[in-house]
């Protein structure tokens, strides 16, 4: 199993992280492929201007969310698999409520998402972007490693 992401989407997700220095959540969504044995996430969305940021938790803007979605699809095929979010205190393992909403997602029929990829950010003492991916499924919630390109691979 390959788990890669675009330096694209890694741009998207360290500039906006940024926005958690005043210590409140910030996110955004996944888009991507996922042909069962190999996962590539091609771009990563901002918050949205809609959306609700608080030092615990983190709410997307859905229209926003919804836009972006339809403009990957039919600009690569592109899909919603993932979600990625900061948490201020530095600690990338899942919350309680992170793990009821990635639970929620897998669960839901309408969405047929077999795995969910989940993204936590932190920012350093030094403001450098720290990441832990991790890989949700009906059953298990496991971390995973992420390969990072040295060069973008579209």
């Amino acid at each position: 199993m390959t788990y890669r992401i675009t330096n694209t989407a890694l741009e998207t997700i360290a500039n906006t992280a940024q926005q958690s220095l005043d210590g409140l959540e910030t996110g955004g969504i996944l888009l991507g492929t996922d042909h069962g044995g190999d996962i590539l996430i091609t771009s990563a969305g901002t918050p949205g201007p809609k959306a609700r940021r608080a030092s615990h938790s983190f709410h997307r803007d859905l229209d926003h969310a919804n836009q972006l979605a339809t403009l990957a699809w039919q600009t690569d095929g592109s899909q919603w698999i993932g979600e990625w979010h900061t948490h201020p205190s530095r600690d990338l393992t899942p919350s309680e409520l992170d793990l009821t909403s990635y639970l929620r997602h897998v669960h839901d029929p309408e969405l047929r998402l077999d795995r969910f990829i989940a993204i936590i950010v932190g920012l350093t003492a030094q403001q450098k972007v720290r990441m832990q991916t991790w890989i949700v499924t009906r059953t298990h919630v496991r971390p995973a490693s992420l390969l990072i390109p040295k060069a973008d691979p579209r």
